[in-house]
């Protein structure tokens, strides 16, 4: 009788002790949601098209409300900062759909569970992940391209500038030589004819020029497209550094 009550109690406080542990992760789980999406979030760069700036497998961090403040069930944005020219952002394509939620909260809870080393397979499609792009003009802005730099007349100027002179950053970029016979109207020729943006429209490009699928390819992209501003590359330790 007294082993039968002993072994009880021992199951009782095995279960009381995984209830606990499962609490526990609950409630870290529910705290690094609120802050990745209202504060900051990790990310892994995913190709290369910001070459040299960041390389794929780099881990940043991304200022999830630097321009609003995001609702995690609409995927919408109650906006109260507009990005600028020279930002890095983390976006969404503009022929992507945001996944239902369930598919999303499965995802941030693998990526939690794995310490952000996988997501689910559910989300798995390449064209569906969000991708990191550096914008080179804003709203009402007139951008162009010759010899893979993009020159944008700001809204309300009458004379072009280099992306440089524009955002005050200093980033290099990659160019290259197209293939011999590429016509200067393709995307990847180094050059674009004038494009003049619209009310909440911006033009984002990759830093290398060459191998990047960006606003030459799907048109600039909507505000709300947008989910955050890279910050920091906190990975390799040895390439920190904020951007």
């Amino acid at each position: 009788m007294m082993k039968r009550v002993q072994s009880f109690e021992d199951t009782r406080k095995r279960r009381s002790r995984i209830f606990r542990l499962l609490k526990y992760v609950g409630l870290l789980f529910i705290a690094f949601e609120v802050f990745s999406v209202f504060g900051l979030k990790s990310w892994v760069v995913g190709s290369s098209s910001m070459l040299p700036t960041l390389a794929p497998k780099d881990r940043i961090i991304v200022a999830s409300s630097a321009y609003g403040l995001n609702n995690p069930i609409t995927g919408s944005r109650a906006a109260f900062k507009a990005p600028e020219r020279g930002d890095v952002v983390l976006l969404r394509l503009p022929s992507s759909r945001l996944s239902p939620w369930q598919d999303r909260f499965f995802d941030s809870l693998i990526r939690f569970l794995t310490l952000q080393m996988t997501g689910s397979t559910r989300r798995g499609a390449p064209e569906g992940m969000p991708v990191v792009k550096r914008v080179v003009a804003c709203p009402g802005d007139s951008v162009m391209l010759d010899g893979f730099v993009v020159y944008v007349k700001a809204s309300g100027t009458s004379h072009y500038l280099t992306e440089y002179e524009t955002s005050g950053g200093d980033y290099a970029i990659n160019g290259g030589r197209p293939v011999d016979d590429w016509d200067a109207s393709m995307p990847l020729s180094g050059t674009m004819a004038p494009v003049e943006l619209g009310a909440d429209e911006f033009f984002v490009v990759g830093d290398d020029r060459f191998s990047s699928a960006d606003s030459r390819f799907f048109g600039p992209v909507k505000g709300g497209h947008i989910i955050g501003k890279v910050i920091l590359r906190y990975w390799p330790v040895d390439r920190i550094s904020g951007l």
